[in-house]
């Protein structure tokens, strides 16, 4: 895990907090160049140089917050990525997709932060989400070439091309919901999930 400098790991768990919620607010409401570290400073309520004591710059207190939210999510998300019981692979992909929605509405700062960078499509885009998405990517790769030897997948399919289909269903889905407003509607979003997972086990022919 990526950490910030000692100096703000020491500080009380009270001013760590006030500071990362002055961040949380900043890059939940502006695109990462828009953000300000003024007014992230101001509302942390420290001195400017205080600040350079803690993080590097604007960047890496961004880097750090994708920490924190990629832990946040593992929380809703662990019990299920083993896959322990087995799941067939397009119902673990549903049981995951409603974890994440759990997490999104207890968490819409969160996925605001998360949709901006998104928007982006930049190379912070690939230095924050490209690794998360390349290992998300591999977990659902192995859940489909074990349903393949189950006789649950049909052996042709592109277990690749497969997982980069649910991967990109997945971060559209949140990315129209997001644009319409911080307030998720949790049976819609889950609506058209369980629509792409009616094509994907029944075809179209």
């Amino acid at each position: 895990m990526w950490l910030p400098k000692l100096t703000f790991n020491n500080l009380s768990e009270e001013k760590k907090q006030r500071i990362l919620d002055a961040a949380v607010e900043e890059f939940a409401y502006h695109s990462y160049n828009e953000v300000k570290l003024s007014r992230i400073i101001k509302e942390s309520k420290i001195p400017r140089g205080s600040f350079y004591q803690y993080f590097e710059d604007k960047k890496d207190l961004y880097i750090y917050l994708f920490e924190i939210i990629k832990l946040k999510k593992i929380e809703y998300m662990s019990a299920l990525l083993p896959n322990p019981e087995n799941t067939p692979f397009l119902e673990l992909f549903r049981q995951l997709y409603v974890q994440g929605l759990e997490f999104a509405v207890d968490n819409p700062k969160y996925v605001m932060i998360t949709m901006y960078l998104i928007n982006s499509r930049g190379s912070i885009y690939d230095e924050i989400i490209g690794d998360g998405l390349k290992l998300a990517k591999q977990w659902y790769i192995s859940y489909i070439e074990e349903d393949k030897k189950r006789h649950r997948i049909a052996e042709d399919v592109d277990s690749d091309l497969l997982a980069d289909l649910v991967i990109e269903a997945v971060t559209n889905i949140a990315y129209d919901q997001i644009k319409e407003g911080i307030d998720l509607d949790k049976s819609k979003m889950l609506k058209r999930v369980d629509g792409i997972l009616k094509i994907l086990r029944k075809g179209i022919e």
